[in-house]
């Protein structure tokens, strides 16, 4: 079977199978609920998940799609996209969420080694044009939400392919190094790394609304092992699964920054980071886009664990 053909397919079975009991959370419904899609390399590492189980259970997101996304190197697995898939499709069940689409990513990055654009098409490239069409035809005026967590190679492609819906969108993502003191750009990163070309093509997309979250402003929001399986542990099958996860993932690293959790938080409360308008890098289109210059840390960590709290067992 070939790379492409076998990236079609969706894992399900789990190694973290014996955490998943449903449990049924109440969902309260709001009139108005700022619509979002977040596509995320979810089996890279420990925070995305924390990061999945934030935005999805939060009152004032309604996720239209969690899209996998690769995240491929020397010494990952060969096919990432369907790793970050198997943990999409545990998480929306343990959630009871299955109501949410899980459209599979592209193994494949965009363009080709040397460069280029060219699109890597995939189900959840499809899904972000599909729902970025609809929402516009009911709310013309407005932009929808995608928040990238690993690699852009999706969202890069879902806007190579539809040119038209850039105009219609609003992207967060997190990756890459700046520097605000000096106001200098730094691209050796992981999540950069994982599809170059495409983090290009979005810095050089004229009209798109771009908000980067740098990772070097992240450094100090660091959680610990041993303090997320006392608070955890026992409160639920999400959160038995989160635990289980640090533990099958990095059992030997009692402290890890929780980047992906930090980008949820600052899109769901504007007010717990900065933002400021600055140029893109020398060597790319110069054009002003959204740059997170600083988080509070303190609210961050007090908005998790009180929302962990008060979704203990429901």
């Amino acid at each position: 079977m070939n790379r492409r053909s076998f990236t079609k397919n969706i894992l399900s079975f789990s190694a973290l199978a014996p955490f998943l009991v449903p449990h049924n959370f109440n969902f309260k419904q709001k009139q108005q609920k700022r619509p979002v899609i977040i596509d995320t390399d979810t089996a890279n590492e420990i925070d995305d998940l924390y990061a999945v189980v934030r935005m999805v259970l939060a009152e004032d997101f309604e996720v239209l799609g969690l899209c996998s996304a690769q995240w491929q190197h020397q010494l990952s697995p060969k096919y990432t996209v369907l790793e970050s898939q198997r943990l999409n499709d545990d998480l929306l069940r343990i959630m009871n969420r299955q109501d949410i689409p899980a459209p599979l990513g592209s193994e494949l990055k965009m363009g080709k080694p040397w460069g280029g654009y060219e699109p890597a098409d995939s189900a959840a490239a499809q899904l972000i044009i599909t729902e970025t069409r609809s929402f516009t035809r009911n709310h013309p005026n407005e932009k929808l939400t995608v928040i990238c967590l690993g690699a852009l190679t999706n969202i890069a492609s879902a806007i190579a392919l539809a040119p038209e819906i850039v105009n219609n969108i609003e992207v967060y993502a997190l990756g890459g190094k700046y520097f605000s003191d000096k106001s200098i750009w730094d691209k050796d990163e992981f999540n950069v790394r994982r599809d170059f070309n495409a983090f290009n093509f979005m810095l050089n997309t004229e009209n798109l609304a771009l908000h980067i979250m740098p990772i070097n402003i992240l450094y100090d929001f660091v959680f610990k092992q041993s303090e997320v399986t006392k608070r955890l542990s026992g409160k639920g099958a999400v959160w038995n699964y989160l635990v289980a996860r640090w533990k099958t993932n990095a059992p030997n690293h009692e402290n890890r920054v929780f980047w992906d959790l930090a980008l949820a938080l600052a899109v769901l409360k504007p007010s717990y980071a900065k933002e400021e308008l600055r140029k893109t890098p020398p060597e790319n289109n110069q054009r002003d886009i959204w740059v997170y210059t600083k988080i509070n840390e303190e609210k961050m960590f007090s908005d998790w664990w009180n929302f962990a709290e008060s979704h203990f067992r429901k």
